[in-house]
């Protein structure tokens, strides 16, 4: 019952990719492949000081617990086909709800993908999952909980493309989020979304 739970959780989430991307872009952008790893916050950090009370920018591996660092594998697990191929079983989330406790309660910008979770009859998006690399769908295997941000936003926010990385701000809090597409062990009460510029 679980794993058939998950399969359609994972359905759904790549209904919900598809969903936007054909509502939110309104010119052709080509999407980058599966597996694209969202920019790195160091690319814009390498010699900037950060002030007392600024916004901190933090990459993905910022987000497991410093012991747990050595293991920390970037980028998407290889995908799952069995003998069925797309019609096989739904890859499984891996459940690892391990978290950054220092992260708690910090003004945050990190980069990512969006993944939306609702979208108004305005097009507008208010709350969505923000991942590490691109395309995690039904048969590459979503993040586990400790690599996914659940975003909520008090105003929804119109996006170019759900193909472009997004630096995301605002503040974050180690709060586990279970949707019908998936689980996050974090929470981010977003004031700012912004294309990334390479």
């Amino acid at each position: 019952m679980f794993r058939s739970f998950t399969q359609s959780l994972l359905t759904a989430l790549c209904a919900a990719i598809l969903l936007v991307a054909s509502v939110a872009t309104s010119h052709a952008i080509t999407p980058p492949p599966v597996g694209t790893p969202a920019p790195s916050a160091a690319d814009k950090n390498k010699n900037a000081k950060r002030a007392p009370n600024a916004v901190r920018e933090i990459d993905w591996d910022e987000l497991i617990p410093p012991d747990a660092r050595t293991k920390f594998l970037a980028g998407p697990p290889p995908a799952a086909h069995d003998y069925l191929g797309e019609g096989g079983m739904a890859a499984q989330q891996v459940m690892d709800f391990n978290v950054n406790k220092e992260l708690n309660g910090q003004s945050l910008k990190i980069p990512g993908f969006i993944v939306p979770l609702d979208v108004g009859k305005d097009g507008l998006v208010s709350e969505f999952f923000l991942v590490p690399y691109f395309g995690a769908c039904i048969h590459v295997p979503p993040p586990p909980p400790n690599q996914i941000v659940y975003v909520k936003m008090a105003k929804g926010v119109a996006l170019d493309s759900i193909y472009e990385a997004y630096w995301i701000t605002g503040r974050m809090k180690t709060t586990n989020k279970t949707t019908r597409l998936g689980a996050a062990a974090y929470q981010l009460d977003a004031t700012k979304v912004e294309i990334y510029k390479y």
